[in-house]
């Protein structure tokens, strides 16, 4: 994805984002409002619808007031009278009389009942329904609740009481099938006590019969059933799912159907038992849903447009920022990669010009600074290129005279004849001293491999127990000389066998080994191997009695060149670099080396080791840095005379006796003979030595195998591979020389050799 198309979406998206977060959150509540604002507009209308019936009992309500005073009611009552039986009806008749006067038009007034205080009917009247004209019944309208009956009777003041409406489901009386009762009492007021209450009825059923369309329903689900309305069979819960639940709560509410009807429905009457009776009404909702569709497909028309728009400014802005990206990316690029100094000329606002400087002026600052790291890198790369030079040169040179130094020295303590016992001492102390300088000249050059990473690990799989008991033998003599024991302790539960590197790992418990000489002068020094915890599997581990550490001075002694004392006066010699180089061997290994020390108290060096280190197989070891077998003698008379000039032999032998004997034969014959006694120095003799014709070996130091690669791939491809063998197995090489062969039979195989 191109740099354009990552902003163009990214300002597109950052525009575009809030625009669809604000209308998807808004246009719902719109939407719903718009809603609610339809259907409270339908329930103001169908409120009007019945408005009427407000109007009319509010004109009710002043009827029965006037009923109450006008005439004198306590006359009809007979309360007032005594027992003047014949002025009561004329009383009651021209009461009559006056009613039917100014109520002949007041068709929905069907009765007028008189109680006394005791709530005993005493007088009423009633609409005839034919005739409409009021006269006296012998049976007396239905009565009021009771407790309606008391409520009016206890009010000190004129006032009006509503009692739920009445439906007569069974009345042949259209009048008389939903009806409601107004009361008011008599004579309250003015200190007068009540005595009395006026009962006036009313009929309401032309609300029913006036819209067929309305529904009419009973707080049970029945549909009301009076005379002029069309009668339902099925009951109004199971016509309409979800009815009873929304009448339980008693409130407006507006219900849908799956097949798109819309209906609402309002508590309007309030009937016996406090009851609601319930009016529904259809609602025309496709004005709403064309008023829903009209805005969702305006919302959509702007939100298209702004799309445009916030595309066209994105696409605008982006090809901007591209530009200016391009312009940075590419000087950048010429800066790191070339080191070239780039000049940012951006015009538009003034920062932007001051930005554009300011990096220009980066860039220079940058493109010196790093032509200046470029001259120290290329100088700090030949010095590092000089030192490793004169290291390896000055190795060489050093190590063949300390070899014929070592040599010499050791053969001449073993001349029993002509040496005094002082001279005998002073070759002592030569050989000894030539043995340190020649470890000193090791740990420089491994440190100095370890360096430049080409020290590889040989991971091999390594008898532990094995490799322990060979360091004991090897170590043991040198500390019973100094009066020490050397213990071996294998924990029972210490893995067997690991794949590490063993000659690097030897050298470590060496290093180990040689410090507890070195800082031990009375007690024991235990060699130990034992079961690690995750992740590693392996501990081998040197404790000593020495003199031990402190504690801030254990983390100085893993640095190269420094000891624990530091001084130029210390007891104890030694260059520093065990530690040093053990440390980055045990790294190597994916190891790690920890101590343990208090000072008098002794120390314990522990090297922790996993089950298996690295996934590649690395190259075997050529050579063996310890040799525990004597090389096999040849059976050497006194060599015949040859002449073999110009050819180069490699000697490669740790047996000294053996290796000057071989060397007077091959330097009798002409043959310049060079000496290697580890794996270091032949790699290094046969870089420095193109021309060797001849190496001669013992097979128990050598892995003819990778001997024989490492001769082909170099340039010593023609050299003859002699291998010294005690059992004539030394797979890989030329020619094997048995323990029996003498210096003719040598001589007449390399004249065949070097004929052929």
């Amino acid at each position: 994805m191109s740099l354009r198309t990552r902003i163009l979406l990214f300002l597109f998206g950052f525009a575009l984002l809030p625009l669809l977060a604000a209308v998807v959150i808004n246009l719902p509540l719109v939407l719903d409002r718009v809603e609610l604002f339809y259907r409270q507009a339908f329930l103001q209308n169908l409120r009007a619808d019945f408005s009427d019936l407000d109007t009319h009992l509010a004109s009710r309500d002043e009827m029965i007031r006037l009923l109450a005073k006008l005439p004198e009611p306590g006359v009809v009552l007979g309360g007032r009278q005594g027992g003047d039986e014949a002025g009561i009806d004329l009383a009651r008749q021209k009461y009559t009389e006056w009613i039917n006067r100014i109520l002949s038009d007041q068709l929905d007034i069907v009765d007028i009942l008189f109680l006394d205080r005791s709530g005993m009917a005493r007088f009423w009247l009633s609409r005839n329904a034919e005739t409409r004209l009021w006269g006296a019944t012998a049976v007396p309208p239905y009565l009021p609740p009771p407790d309606s009956i008391n409520m009016v009777m206890q009010a000190a003041t004129p006032a009006v009481l509503l009692t739920p409406v009445v439906v007569n489901e069974n009345s042949s009386d259209l009048s008389r099938a939903m009806t409601l009762q107004l009361l008011s009492p008599l004579g309250p007021g003015e200190g007068k006590s009540t005595y009395g209450v006026v009962v006036m009825t009313v009929d309401i059923g032309g609300l029913v019969r006036r819209d067929p369309e309305t529904l009419w329903v009973h707080d049970d689900g029945r549909y009301l059933s009076a005379p002029g309305i069309v009668p339902h069979v099925k009951n109004a819960f199971d016509e309409f799912p979800g009815l009873e639940e929304q009448f339980s709560m008693r409130k407006l509410f507006m219900w849908e159907g799956d097949d798109g009807k819309t209906i609402i429905w309002v508590p309007l009457l309030r009937t016996e038992n406090d009851r609601p009776l319930w009016v529904g009404r259809y609602v025309q909702d496709k004005p709403l849903h064309d008023l829903r569709d009209a805005l969702i497909l305006r919302v959509l028309a702007i939100i298209f447009v702004l799309v445009l728009v916030i595309g066209i400014f994105a696409r605008i802005v982006a090809a901007r920022l591209e530009r200016y990206g391009v312009e940075l990316f590419k000087g950048i690029q010429g800066i790191v990669g070339k080191a070239e100094a780039v000049q940012f000329r951006w015009r538009g606002s003034p920062e932007l010009q001051q930005l554009g400087e300011n990096l220009s002026m980066l860039s220079r600052t940058h493109a010196q600074n790093l032509q200046e790291l470029q001259g120290h890198t290329r100088a700090l790369e030949e010095s590092n290129r000089y030192k490793s030079e004169f290291l390896s040169n000055v190795s060489h040179e050093l190590r063949t005279p300390l070899n014929s130094i070592l040599l010499l020295s050791k053969l001449l303590v073993k001349e029993e004849q002509g040496l005094s016992e002082e001279q005998r001492q002073q070759l002592q102390v030569i050989h000894e001293a030539s043995v340190d300088l020649r470890g000193l000249i090791d740990n420089i050059l491994d440190l100095s491999r370890i360096e430049a990473g080409r020290l590889l690990p040989n991971v091999v799989e390594v008898d532990l127990y094995a490799l322990l008991q060979d360091l004991v033998k090897l170590m043991r003599p040198q500390l019973e000389e100094k009066g020490l024991e050397l213990e071996l302790d294998v924990a029972d539960s210490a893995p067997v066998k690991i794949l590490t590197d063993p000659d690097k790992l030897k050298q470590i418990l060496k290093n180990f080994l040689s410090n507890a000489l070195k800082f031990t002068t009375e007690g024991k020094v235990v060699l130990g191997l034992a079961a690690a915890g995750k992740p590693f599997a392996v501990r081998l581990w040197v404790r000593d009695t020495g003199i031990g550490i402190p504690v801030e001075k254990q983390q100085l002694i893993f640095e190269a060149f420094k000891q624990a004392d530091g001084s130029t006066r210390r007891r104890y010699g030694g260059t520093g670099l065990g530690l040093s180089i053990s440390r980055e061997l045990a790294s190597i290994l994916c190891g790690e080396i920890h101590v343990e020390s208090q000072p008098g108290a002794g120390a314990q060096f522990s090297l922790l080791l996993m089950a298996k280190c690295g996934e590649m197989p690395q190259p075997k070891t050529i050579l063996s840095e310890n040799r525990q077998d004597a090389a096999p003698d040849l059976a050497l008379e006194e060599a015949p005379s040859a002449d073999f000039s110009g050819r180069r032999a490699l000697l490669v032998e740790q047996d000294i006796g053996l290796l000057l004997r071989l060397s007077k034969i091959l330097e009798s014959w002409n043959i310049r003979v060079l000496a290697a006694s580890n794996e270091e120095e032949v790699l290094e003799t046969l870089e420095d030595e193109p021309d060797i014709d001849i190496v001669l070996a013992g097979e128990h130091i050598m892995d003819w195998r990778r001997l024989s690669v490492i001769v082909g791939g170099g340039v010593a491809k023609s050299a003859l591979m002699v291998g010294l063998s005690d059992n004539s197995q030394a797979d890989g090489a030329d020619v094997v020389l048995p323990p029996d062969m003498n210096a003719r039979a040598l001589k007449a195989i390399l004249q065949q050799q070097f004929s052929s």
